[in-house]
Order: C-alpha cells, then structure tokens, then sequence
C-alpha cells in the first residue's frame, strides 16, 4: 500500500503544537526510524495501534517510513482528531476565516510593544507588516505558523493523517474520530481574548528560540523519534502558558478517553492517528492509558514482509534483556 497524495485538498489550519514532535522507539537514536511515533496497545481483545502524527510534510516520495504502510495494512480502521473531509471544506474555512475578523483590530489587541515584535517576525517571513492587522491573535498565530512552513516546502496535503485520511477513503476502511469538527474549529474561534493572545506569544517565542520551530529541524527530530525534543516543547509550553496547554492538549487529552479507551477496548485493529504531541507528558494519552492499566510498548517494523510485529515482543525483551546485563 502507497500512501495517498492528496492534489487538491485544501491546507488545514490546525495549530502546529499539535504537529510538534514525538516518540522515542526501541532502537538507535541516530538513524531514521522505520515507523516513528508508532505504540501498540494490548487491549482485552486485540493489538491496537498509537501513531504520533506530522500534520504538515514537503513533498518528498519516500518521506514516509515503510513501518506506517506496516500500520495501517494492519489496522481494520483508523481514528483521528476531527473529521479531516468536513473541516477542510470551503464553508467551514469561511466560517472560521469570519470569526477570526476583530472588531478592535490587532493592534489594539496586542499593544504596541506586541505589535511591534509581531511586525518584525513577519518582516523575517517576507509578509506585510499589517497582512495580520484585521484578524483576531489566534488567526494570526495559525497563519504564521502555516506560512513558516510552506516557505520550508511543507502543505497540509502531504501531512501524514491528510495521506492516511485519503488512504482509508480510498480503501474503504472505517474512519471515526475524537472530536466533532464543530468543536475542533470552536478550539480557536471560541478562544478567550486573553487565551487568543497568549496563542500569539507562544509563536513568536517559538520563533525567537529557533528549535523545534524551524520546519527541517522538526522534521528531522520526528524521522529520529526524539523523545527529548517533544517532553522539552510539551513541558514549556506548560511552563510558560499553562492555559494554552490545558486548552490545546491536557483538556482535550482528558475529554478523548472515553472514545479511545472504547476502540482499543474493540475486537478490530484500529490506527489511531493524533497530533504527536497528544502523546508526550505527564497529561500525554501514553501516561493516562497505562495509568488505567493498558500495556503500550513501542512498535517496531523489521524489513521485509515476514519479519514484522510477531517478532516484537520477543525482540524487546532481548534488547532490555541485553541492556540490563551488558
């Protein structure tokens, strides 16, 4: 199975803390993963799957690690945060694009010391300095981050659930999700004004610290699985905006549990696909699933057809084993 390419789906605007960085695997740091941010949860009737998504990716044909084909060939059917086809519709990002309007403009909004910085990081994108004065913070912030990535060649097309999206379209497999897209755009546009600004800052701060911001770099950490990368962005972004996490990440952790617990819980194999970020920390779902007892250990593709997940187990086993005793 190839994964699809989508050529005309409209770029999604989904925060890219959400996209941020994931999962450290069974294996060597140094090379690149062959199906990185993957888990397997053994539920009471069947092996389920956690895999720590990418939202935005360039156009490259052999970016996706062979181990998520692995993935999803084994998985009945795949779950992800929102109804990806409903919320890149044309009505739906009008509507979202009407709610960003504010009515006292940005400037007001932010102040002129934050509009003078915001000003300058859009300078450093190549973006008129006023392109962002209409919208409410929170647009701003999704159109900053959106535009930093397409310079770097990244699309919301070539995101990983945008191609296993299409895939399972194509494929026929069945697709649930966490979130109505009602709620998933009500995210941002039902934001505070307080929470709103506070969306702003997190990105010209990530802008200012270079790290994980910069597209090749986050790229780079997710083909790696870099643990470290995403615990440090998941724990800053707690320290520095804890409403933000709890709106972004905790709080939607916590409201997910109920579905997620019921499709492991399932007799099919599911995939289920969310913003790496989702995964990490203390408020991650791997802290709150075992919490509740669920076994999760890191999936590990083998090459070639035969030697996949049967020899999984075993293979970890004799790696901690040897670990422990070399």
């Amino acid at each position: 199975m190839k994964l699809h390419r989508c050529q005309r789906r409209r770029p999604r605007l989904a925060h890219l803390l959400a996209a941020a960085l994931g999962l450290l695997l069974v294996g060597s740091a140094l090379a690149d993963a062959n199906a990185p941010f993957a888990w397997e949860v053994q539920g009471p009737k069947s092996r389920q799957f956690l895999l720590g998504s990418v939202h935005l990716l360039p156009q490259m044909e052999d970016l996706i690690p062979p181990g998520i084909d692995d993935l999803y060939e084994s998985a009945e059917g795949l779950m992800f945060e929102t109804d990806i086809g409903a919320i890149t519709a044309p009505q739906v990002q009008v509507g979202m694009m009407t709610s960003a309007h504010s009515l006292r403009g940005l400037k007001a909004e932010l102040g002129a010391p934050m509009y003078a910085r915001l000003q300058k990081y859009m300078a450093s994108l190549g973006v008129k300095g006023d392109a962002c004065a209409p919208f409410k913070p929170w647009f701003c912030a999704l159109t900053l981050d959106v535009l930093n990535y397409q310079r770097a060649g990244f699309t919301g097309d070539n995101g990983l659930d945008e191609q296993l999206y299409a895939s399972a379209q194509d494929d026929g497999k069945s697709v649930r999700w966490f979130e109505a897209p009602a709620t998933h755009i009500g995210l941002f546009t039902d934001m505070s004004d307080t929470l709103s600004r506070h969306m702003l800052e997190s990105t010209l701060d990530e802008s200012a610290q270079g790290s994980l911001a910069e597209p090749k770099k986050m790229l780079k950490a997710w083909r790696k699985d870099d643990f470290a990368a995403i615990e440090k962005l998941v724990a800053d972004l707690h320290r520095s905006y804890p409403d933000l996490y709890e709106h972004l990440l905790a709080g939607r952790n916590r409201a997910w549990m109920p579905k997620l617990t019921q499709a492991l819980d399932g007799s099919q194999p599911q995939l289920i696909v969310v913003g790496a970020a989702h995964l990490a920390g203390p408020d991650g779902l791997l802290a709150l699933l075992r919490a509740r007892g669920y076994k999760i250990t890191p999936y590990i593709a083998l090459p070639g057809p035969l030697l996949e997940t049967r020899l999984a187990p075993w293979l970890q086993t004799v790696r901690w084993t040897s670990r422990a005793h070399g």
